[in-house]
């Protein structure tokens, strides 16, 4: 599969002409990460845009002791950096590989010359903005008025797929460990343990070996 190809299954290209995509490919690199390798750090000066191909990256930011907070996680055919591209600024986040993953980099000149021709790629960007603004927000929201119990469970029920059904009054999920639900809420590992030890008491969740079972809210909070 060549440059171009793999552009095309990218979300923000679907509509793109073919030979836009070629000649749009005829500017981009190719770069693989090993995981946990930083792609780029938070305030870095950098305006491509980048298209996942393979594996996963999160945006993060991290504290003064190394702690990080996930904005969020780029799978294959998502694109990251779309705000330093537009603005010219620092990065607004750290962007780091959680496995082996690759990434096709698309410099800002050639992506603008695609914008003026291509009204559909602007659109995507628009829209992958306003939501991740609305995360953004919704993250602030939870850090100023959730206790930290609050905050596990809105992220729980958050990753329940759209269209699953409870079974028996609970919704499954991935396992996530406590150390990745420390970093996606913004709250220290020990207090996460402590919180998941009292939500299973309660019954609002149960972590079996390769999954996690969510109670179907009633009334959450």
């Amino acid at each position: 599969m060549n440059l171009a190809e793999q552009l095309a299954k990218a979300a923000i290209f679907e509509t793109t002409e073919k030979n836009d995509l070629e000649r749009l490919a005829s500017f981009c690199k190719v770069k693989k990460f090993a995981k946990d390798e930083v792609v780029f750090h938070e305030g870095d000066v950098g305006t491509d845009l980048y298209v996942v191909t393979s594996g996963s990256f999160r945006v993060v930011l991290v504290d003064g002791n190394g702690d990080e907070i996930i904005l969020s996680l780029i799978r294959p055919c998502g694109v990251v950096g779309e705000m330093s591209m537009i603005d010219g600024l620092g990065r607004t986040g750290t962007l780091i590989a959680d496995e082996l993953s690759e990434i096709i980099l698309i410099p800002r000149k050639a992506l603008n010359e695609l914008l003026q021709k291509d009204f559909n790629v602007t659109l995507y960007l628009l829209e992958t903005l306003t939501e991740r603004l609305r995360k953004a927000d919704e993250l602030i929201e939870s850090l100023a008025f959730l206790n930290v119990k609050e905050r596990i469970m809105k992220f729980l029920l958050d990753s329940v797929k759209g269209e699953q059904e409870p079974q028996n009054g609970y919704f499954t999920i991935r396992k996530y460990t406590h150390q990745e639900l420390s970093n996606m809420i913004g709250a220290s590992r020990e207090s996460v343990t402590k919180c998941l030890k009292i939500l299973s008491l309660e019954g609002a969740i149960k972590v079996k070996d390769d999954c996690m079972q969510v109670k179907e809210p009633v009334i959450l909070y």
